[in-house]
């Protein structure tokens, strides 16, 4: 194809975008494609003209995040705060959903060999927090990704994306066998300081560069992060440094101080940060993120009665949601978020390794009830699949309908059917009557336990013997069901978030074989079928708007045959902030954006 810009292949599939958009508003006559809550509180994407610099923001939250560590992170809540600490080479302003724009990088990266060739020139002028403090360099992003292989770090999306870098497959397995040192990455290399070059043997160029929007895309400083790299797990992120307009509160050693984790995160102002050379306004003075907030409801409450707070990694319960909705509409925004909400089932272990077993489990899941945890309609429609809406991909696997499985056509649960394929699983009685307990790993509080009650009720009605395991929502995570060791056979709690406009990014992760990992695995029901594995690895590599949405929304379809999980919702999160704070939401991710908002009176 010779030099081209990226924005020609994402203005081609924004156009996709588009149309699927326009088709979906107006397409459902059930009421379950649409919702006027979403018109009703839309989300602010910009800060207001008369936005005003300084004052302390408070975000509440239930849990903590999963990891500090840029290359380990891979939890929504997460990417409030590496936002606001991190540059990327690319990166999304509020206001942005369909491509990333150069932020570390100087200018659009370039591709070259047919998409096979992605060069960034580096940004000159931008240094780390303390305690590092020197310019970053294109060496700094070549150790980031390759660091991200190391078992104590990581990243739960390396493979999906970049796993065709040239050596990549002999470096991963150096890392394996090392531990502690970052492997070379031959695909990656630094002509100098300031040209960072990644070589692919497939043509995804285009895919490699917005997943370097993520937080894989910072810069990590080698001859600091190096030590703490040494250890299992690393502990570089309890040293941090960014690049960002805050960082976290340290000491002169690196030591982050303002981090108690499950209690508190203090973020304050980046002094090396140049505001000159970054789109972020950065009103804010500080950001203290508030933890351990199991009360959602009386969470929600302080919020939408006090002042400057905002909530950070849990939703309101469905009253408070309510009442926010009738006496707090200036308060409350309904984000899309561009994901799902489903219920997995681990099909490496029995008795969910059974198809037909799977199919009862789905078919008896009363998802309106599921979906009532949340806030009812209010919060989204009934998902039936699990491309979500308005990406490419959503529409060919069946829109709001999906592609017909009678085990997904009731949203309020099918007893009858249930026992059905209870018994073509090998259970005579429609019920499930083998020896194993299987254990639930759930959300200790709020609207998550409750999601995971409902399903655990009909789990028991199914015939099983429940082990039910509630825990903080990052344990739940880190702990557990990203731990295939574990074997957690139902985790209620999960939910995908697109990591950029790309079908690739709802299924990839999630549902393919290669993507399951020791740690920090995201393929929760650990799926793996070869002939799904192979039709990801084929699609790719289309650039073709149009034959990228069918191939993975044929996918989709595929996936859903399995019964993989218990699809539910296609939500929104509902953002809340008290009466005095410019709540700007990311539309990239639908969480506050901390780099954009502000208070009205600070």
């Amino acid at each position: 194809m010779g030099i081209q810009s990226l924005r020609t292949m994402s203005v081609m599939l924004a156009v996709v975008v588009a149309s699927i958009g326009f088709a979906a508003c107006g397409s459902s006559d059930d009421n379950e494609g649409t919702s006027a809550s979403q018109n009703q509180f839309p989300p602010l994407n910009e800060a207001p003209s008369d936005a005003k610099e300084g004052g302390t923001l408070t975000v509440l939250a239930a849990g903590d995040v999963d990891y500090l560590d840029p290359g380990a992170g891979y939890y929504q809540f997460t990417y409030m705060v590496d936002f606001a600490t991190q540059r990327t080479l690319v990166s999304w302003p509020p206001d942005e959903i369909k491509t990333p724009q150069p932020d570390l990088s100087d200018g659009e990266p370039q591709v070259t060999d047919g998409g096979k060739t992605l060069t960034f020139k580096i940004k000159q002028g931008i240094e780390y927090s303390p305690p590092v403090d020197r310019e970053i360099k294109s060496q700094d992003f070549k150790y980031a990704i390759e660091r991200g292989l190391l078992p104590g770090v990581a990243t739960g999306y390396l493979s999906s994306y970049l796993g065709s870098l040239v050596g990549f497959e002999a470096a991963e397995e150096a890392a394996g066998e090392s531990g502690a040192e970052a492997p070379n990455i031959p695909g990656i290399t630094t002509p100098n300081d300031r040209t960072l070059v990644l070589k692919f043997t497939q043509p995804v160029a285009a895919t490699a560069m917005q997943a370097l929007s993520l937080p894989l895309g910072a810069p990590v400083p080698e001859e600091y992060a190096k030590q703490f790299d040494q250890e299992s797990p690393s502990t570089y992120g309890q040293h941090l440094v960014g690049t960002g307009p805050y960082m976290i509160e340290n000491d002169s050693s690196g030591k982050l101080t303002g981090y108690t984790p499950g209690k508190e995160i203090k973020l304050v102002r980046n002094p090396n940060w140049d505001p000159a050379s970054d789109y972020r306004p950065a009103y804010l003075d500080a950001i203290n993120v508030r933890e351990g907030f199991e009360d959602t409801a009386s969470a929600s409450r302080k919020i939408l009665t006090g002042q400057s707070q905002v909530n950070g990694d849990f939703p309101p319960d469905p009253p408070v949601l309510k009442e926010a909705s009738q006496k707090y509409e200036d308060q409350l925004m309904l984000a899309p978020q561009g994901g799902n909400r489903y219920i997995s089932l681990n099909t490496a272990i029995p008795p969910f390794d059974n198809i037909n077993l799977r199919k009862a489990v789905v078919a008896a899941s009363d998802r309106e009830a599921l979906r009532l945890t949340r806030g009812g309609e209010l919060v989204g429609p009934i998902a039936t699949h699990y491309i979500p809406p308005e990406m490419p991909g959503f529409e060919e696997a069946g829109g709001y309908e999906g592609a017909g499985f009678d085990f997904l056509a009731n949203p309020e649960g099918d007893a009858q059917l249930a026992a059905s394929y209870m018994k073509k699983a090998g259970y005579p009685s429609g019920k499930y009557t083998g020896g194993e307990s299987v254990l639930m790993v759930s959300d200790d509080t709020g609207v998550g336990r409750k999601t995971a009650e409902v399903e655990l009720a009909t789990l028991e009605k199914l015939g099983f013997d429940v082990t039910f395991r509630p825990v903080t929502h990052d344990t739940m995570y880190t702990r557990f069901c990203n731990v295939p060791k574990a074997e957690v056979a139902v985790c209620p709690n999960v939910g995908w978030l697109k990591d950029f406009n790309d079908p690739q990014t709802i299924l990839d992760p999630t549902f393919n074989g290669a993507a399951i990992q020791p740690v920090n695995n995201s393929n929760w029901p650990q799926l793996n079928v070869p002939k799904i594995n192979k039709a990801m690895d084929r699609a790719k590599l289309i650039s073709d708007p149009e034959e990228l949405a069918q191939a993975w929304g044929e996918i989709d379809t595929m996936v859903t045959a399995q019964a993989p999980a218990v699809p539910w919702i296609w939500d929104y999160f509902p953002a809340i902030g008290s009466s005095n704070v410019s709540n700007v939401i990311n539309a990239f991710n639908g969480n506050t954006d901390l780099s954009y908002t502000s208070l009205t009176n600070p």
